[in-house]
């Protein structure tokens, strides 16, 4: 099976974004891709900035939320995951479809058979806490082509978040993301941000021995300036692709139940790190602090 992710300088821009998608949806289905990942918020395009609260960003976010799956994007998307028979993954700001006054951080899945489900981001950073509403759990979806569990940027960086997912059965483990430069004018190959944004997934593949599939912005939108390294990760750990900091698109071929097993039998010295797990051990994990 073919798994293809994006890189996408993403605009604050729904026509233009949608356009994008469906350019890289056509490539991938050239490719026979079964399933093509885009990054956070690259529907509408992220916030203009992560430390300064605009009135701008509120407007534009609250102007242009759709609920999901009865959005006009989210209808379009699922009519193109049937016609090319691939699940469609992508970052968005989602509107509750019961109080309006309420916008998520979502990723929505799509596939042959038309919605397949959503998650909404659980860990919010910076300025998205004066904007959307966290989300409270993390699904695990059945698919054709495995279980799927989802991600959003700053989820990466606590191991609870990945290895909830895996508990519950994910074998690709789905991270979009609007991950920053520290210092965009900088030593790009330097950057500390960039450096834990490759730490983590590799940390998060094998901790798991899941795939780990990424998907990031690249360029300048607003204020911000992405590192891009949008990446499929084995459940060894081992990196199978990676756009770098480009615009661009990544496949890999993988049989998944496959490379799971490896991971768990050679990937680490033969070690099942899910089966091996004490959890009567770990009484505080849970606690609020």
């Amino acid at each position: 099976m073919k798994l293809a992710t994006t890189c996408i300088n993403v605009a604050h821009s729904k026509e233009a974004n949608l356009s994008k998608y469906f350019s890289f949806i056509d490539q991938a289905k050239k490719a026979d891709a079964k399933l093509i990942v885009f990054p956070e918020q690259s529907l509408q395009g992220y916030l203009h900035s992560l430390i300064d609260l605009r009135l701008d960003t509120l407007d534009y976010q609250y102007a242009n939320a759709e609920v999901v799956p009865d959005g006009p994007s989210t209808q379009k998307l699922i009519k193109k995951a049937k016609e090319t028979g691939m699940y469609i993954i992508y970052g968005m700001t989602e509107r509750d479809a019961c109080d309006y006054s309420k916008l998520y951080n979502t990723m929505v899945l799509v596939g042959p058979e038309g919605f397949v489900g959503k998650y909404r981001k659980v860990h919010q950073p910076a300025d998205e806490l004066h904007i959307y509403v966290g989300g409270k759990e993390f699904p695990v979806f059945k698919t054709a082509i495995g279980k799927i569990g989802m991600l959003i940027c700053y989820d990466k960086a606590f191991p609870e978040s990945s290895r909830e997912l895996a508990v519950q059965g994910a074998e690709l483990l789905i991270m979009s993301t609007a991950w920053p430069f520290e210092n965009p004018a900088g030593d790009r190959n330097k950057d500390i941000m960039l450096k834990y944004y490759n730490l983590y997934d590799m940390v998060r593949a094998v901790e798991n021995q899941c795939f780990f599939i990424s998907s990031n912005q690249a360029g300048t939108c607003g204020d911000i300036t992405y590192c891009g390294h949008s990446r499929i990760t084995s459940p060894s750990g081992i990196e199978l692709a990676c756009t770098g900091f480009d615009e661009g698109i990544i496949y890999a071929d993988v049989d998944v139940q496959a490379e799971i097993i490896k991971g768990k039998t050679h990937g680490f010295i033969g070690l099942n790190l899910l089966r091996d797990r004490i959890p009567c051990a770990y009484a505080h994990i849970g606690a609020e602090k």
